[in-house]
């Protein structure tokens, strides 16, 4: 009988948790998302563990909950420092730390014209239509400020695994010149690679296998969770010369 995979149980626990959420029931679905962090610890999946807890803070900031989403948000934000993604640790960190809940006079007293008639209209597309419509600079402004009030959410799944990659796209690009014969950085890559393992990534082998020359997917992201397996992508892109 082939035992289940601790994160695929995780993840199912994840999504019938979300379920009982958003029918308010609040202890079920805190009850299931302890377990489904003690099978994503148990697993290795810290990133799965610090997205799933984050993810059920900013929910409940959503349902108007602030008071109690403050301590996922705040769990989750030291995780993601210790994995040393510093931007989500910073997101998760300013909404935890944020006193007000949801939309405040004050705050769309100081929102853009075009974004502030969208929310109180309650025109989801015509704020996404004024977000697009912003320079880039002051669009992630604002889209922080909403992030923080639980108007609007950053999103798992595909959002933060492209928002992960991009963070660590100097390793990877480091990794990438090495496989392509420049050793100056090789030593100090490797001494990073060593200490993102002991935080949980899964990384370094996929990496020493790369340098040897093997360039098959498959063999690379084997037993990698989703994020690792954007990450040997990314370097395998960036190998051949794609999205340089």
């Amino acid at each position: 009988m082939t035992t289940p995979n601790p994160k695929a149980q995780a993840d199912a626990l994840v999504a019938r948790g979300r379920k009982l959420l958003e029918r308010g029931d609040l202890p079920a679905a805190t009850d299931l998302l302890n377990q489904a962090v003690k099978l994503y610890w148990a697993a290795g999946e810290q990133y799965a563990a610090a997205a799933q807890i984050g993810n059920y803070g900013w929910a409940l900031r959503r349902k108007g909950r602030p008071d109690l989403a403050r301590p996922y948000l705040e769990q989750a934000a030291g995780i993601f420092e210790q994995l040393g993604l510093k931007d989500f640790a910073e997101r998760h960190r300013f909404a935890a730390e944020d006193a007000h809940a949801g939309i405040t006079p004050e705050l769309l007293a100081d929102l853009p014209p075009a974004i502030r008639g969208a929310i109180e209209r309650g025109d989801v597309a015509g704020l996404q239509f004024a977000l697009d419509a912003m320079p880039v600079a002051e669009r992630a402004l604002v889209v922080e400020r909403l992030v923080a009030a639980g108007v609007i959410s950053t999103g798992g799944g595909d959002e933060s695994t492209a928002e992960a990659v991009r963070q660590f796209e100097p390793l990877l690009q480091g990794i990438a010149r090495v496989a392509r014969d420049d050793q100056a950085e090789r030593a100090e890559i490797e001494a990073t690679l060593g200490d993102l393992e002991r935080k949980g990534w899964r990384l370094r082998r996929s990496v020493e296998k790369i340098w040897a020359g093997e360039r098959r997917p498959g063999p690379l992201t084997q037993n990698l969770d989703e994020l690792d397996q954007a990450l040997v992508a990314r370097i395998l892109e960036l190998i051949a010369g794609e999205g340089v």
